[in-house]
């Protein structure tokens, strides 16, 4: 670096100490691994997350000591190690256009994190000192986590999927609501009941398979008792935005008449079918 004050160029040399620059990566690659998750809704396994953060941790030591500075060899090689990462921390098999769109987002959240962190760091760092700066920039973007998971919670809670209902190879597709106060269970069974418009199709399937008819009491507000017949469905497929929610023998009741004055759904899923 060149020095117009005295007019001599000043070489900056940085000891790096591999060891503390291991255990560094992977104690901050754990971290976001775990905020990487929560935000992918993926279930935090420790054997997994631990192996992760180890194979980041060697992964940033191997790029660092192959001398790779940027370029499209640097970005490469980081994207492959956090594709790896995320490989490792997930339960499902790596296939699927459904699993590429989950390794998309899961690099996404890393990225947009670790770039979050080190524009704080940087500036933290000079007002409180790198120490205090870490506890309190690792608190700041731990709470953005939880809010984004708070509102999302919130925002699903009057979520409308795609449901498809089999029977015998039948199938009924519809438009149903995610309702966090239907608690309606089966008193036999004790399953969660989900509420769908009775159709012609569905009034056959009572028919055909009498032996999976169900007959469901329920309380509503307005009138203290009432029965709903029903029937436990072979599959029921709920279609979120980036999976499938699969429940096999699951009990639905069906409702004469308009769930929806509008027409938006024609279901009303149990809350335990999601949360």
């Amino acid at each position: 670096m060149y020095n117009p004050i005295i007019g001599t160029e000043v070489i900056r040399i940085y000891e790096v100490y591999i060891d503390v620059f291991l255990v560094q990566n992977i104690l901050m690659d754990m971290q976001l691994l775990i905020l990487t998750l929560l935000l992918l809704r993926e279930r935090i396994l420790f054997p997994r997350l631990l192996a992760a953060s180890l194979a980041g941790g060697t992964g940033a030591v191997m790029i660092l000591m192959s001398g790779i500075r940027y370029g499209a060899a640097y970005i490469l090689s980081v994207l492959a190690l956090d594709t790896a990462m995320i490989l490792i921390c997930v339960r499902r098999p790596a296939r699927g256009r459904m699993t590429i769109r989950l390794l998309g987002m899961g690099i996404i959240y890393l990225h947009g994190m670790l770039f979050a962190y080190g524009k704080l760091m940087e500036c933290a760092g000079r007002l409180v000192g790198e120490r205090i700066a870490q506890i309190m920039v690792t608190g700041v973007i731990a709470g953005i986590v939880v809010f984004i998971l708070a509102y999302r919670r919130l925002v699903e809670s009057r979520c409308i999927y795609e449901v498809i209902l089999t029977q015998e190879g039948e199938t009924v597709v519809c438009r149903a609501l995610f309702d966090t106060g239907n608690l309606l269970t089966d008193p036999v069974s004790g399953k969660p009941v989900s509420v769908v418009e009775e159709t012609n199709t569905m009034r056959g399937w009572i028919e055909k398979y009498p032996q999976k008819y169900k007959i469901i009491p329920y309380q509503s507000v307005g009138r203290e008792h009432g029965i709903l017949e029903g029937i436990v469905v072979d599959e029921l497929v709920i279609h979120r935005e980036r999976e499938q929610v699969v429940k096999r023998g699951a009990v639905v009741a069906f409702y004469k008449g308009k769930l929806s004055k509008n027409g938006d759904f024609q279901m009303i899923l149990n809350h335990s079918l999601i949360m």
